[in-house]
């Protein structure tokens, strides 16, 4: 029968592309590692490193299982779970830090997450597609779209800030008052989300025909369907493994951070945005290196703005339904919100005419720094203290 013949191939490309493969295939084992370490509840350092590498194999895993099951439902359908789950592990992350009682970890995720997509992962690409060629081309229209609403979220961020810096040294229900916005700006930024994909992929697709788009495979409905479920049941999988990794990742965090060596903030704010955005970053400045840099670009700006338009709002509402002791809100730190702010002033105005160079990467990795300086120099100094001091003291 010929369909049976197409879903024969169908089930042996979804068997071939089941492992990430790459450099992350070596920390698959750590997925099984952490789920039986967190079910037994022993060694919480252990629990928190073996999570912590599952993490990075898993985040490769959903964005080949998101690609795939896009391509299965084409450019619409797979357009809009493509911007839905792409950040998924951040999600789970934010989300099991809510319910430990950590709103300011899912904060400072999200902060590190953004900043790191907004200028270190732009200007990276920026600066290795300049190796091979002297002028970078890309979109303008997704680049341009995308910056415009980075400053809509990033809006939302700092207008937060500043009553919070004015009026809560004065007003006694000033937190209070800032829980109920946090909620209102937070749907409003989910409004703002479900138009723009039924701007992106209805209204005014035809405008975004140069970026990355799910294409539909080859094949009869039947194979489609066949392909579809298979890849559904992966994804969901995927994602089950992730939360308990997040979960028990959270749960044993304090151990970890509790020592000398390493802060909460550079674990929050550097290592976990890094295991979840890890793998997607890899793939945008190979995509730039390869003169793909609209590509490039949908993963580095898409992901903040995506992260930024849905995760943050969707993470304010969680903490909302499930009535949790710290609220969630849209009140980041100050420095923050702030180098978001100039970050994506910065990004857009690079963007605006639709080309790039190295000079214009040099530009974003130096502003990066400048907006990092604080969790870097944490860092550093956990390695100078651990490494060095340690050493003499031996």
């Amino acid at each position: 029968m010929p369909g049976s013949g197409s879903c024969r191939r169908g089930l042996w490309e979804v068997a071939r592309m089941l492992t990430p493969g790459s450099y992350s295939n070596i920390l698959l084992v750590f997925i099984p590692l952490g789920i039986a370490y967190g079910i037994k509840n022993e060694t919480p350092e252990l629990i928190f490193w073996f999570n912590f590498l599952a993490i990075i194999p898993l985040s490769k895993l959903n964005l080949r299982k998101i690609r795939q099951l896009s391509a299965v439902l084409g450019p619409m359908s797979g357009g809009c779970l493509h911007a839905i789950l792409d950040n998924a592990p951040l999600l789970l992350v934010g989300i099991a830090a809510i319910q430990h009682g950590a709103a300011h970890i899912a904060q400072s995720c999200i902060m590190g997450s953004v900043l790191a997509n907004l200028l270190l992962v732009v200007g990276w690409c920026f600066l290795v597609g300049s190796i091979r060629h002297r002028e970078l081309i890309f979109s303008t229209t997704f680049a341009s779209t995308a910056s415009s609403l980075m400053m809509v979220a990033s809006t939302s961020l700092v207008v937060p800030s500043a009553i919070s810096e004015v009026h809560c040294s004065v007003d006694p229900d000033c937190k209070d008052k800032l829980v109920r916005m946090s909620h209102s700006v937070s749907l409003a930024l989910l409004f703002l989300f479900v138009v723009y994909q039924h701007y992106r992929w209805r209204s005014h697709r035809q405008l975004f025909v140069e970026a990355a788009s799910p294409e539909l495979v080859d094949g009869s409905t039947m194979s489609r369907v066949f392909l579809g479920i298979v890849e559904a049941l992966l994804l969901i999988t995927v994602l089950g493994m992730a939360s308990l990794s997040s979960f028990f990742l959270m749960r044993t965090m304090s151990s970890v951070t509790d020592s000398d060596f390493l802060s909460k903030r550079v674990v929050s704010f550097v290592l976990l945005p890094l295991a979840t955005d890890g793998p997607a970053r890899i793939e945008a400045v190979a995509a730039a290196y390869n003169n793909h840099m609209t590509t490039a670009l949908e993963f580095a700006i898409g992901r903040s703005m995506n992260v930024a338009l849905f995760i943050t709002p969707a993470l304010v509402l969680f903490s909302w339904a499930a009535q949790s002791s710290y609220p969630m809100t849209l009140h980041f730190p100050t420095l923050e919100t702030i180098s978001i702010f100039l970050g994506s002033l910065l990004v857009a105005e690079l963007c605006r005419d639709g080309k790039s160079d190295y000079l214009e990467g040099a530009m974003c990795l130096v502003t990066s720094v400048i907006c990092q300086v604080v969790p870097i120099l944490e860092a550093a100094t956990y390695l100078v203290h651990r490494y060095v001091i340690l050493s003499f003291s031996f």
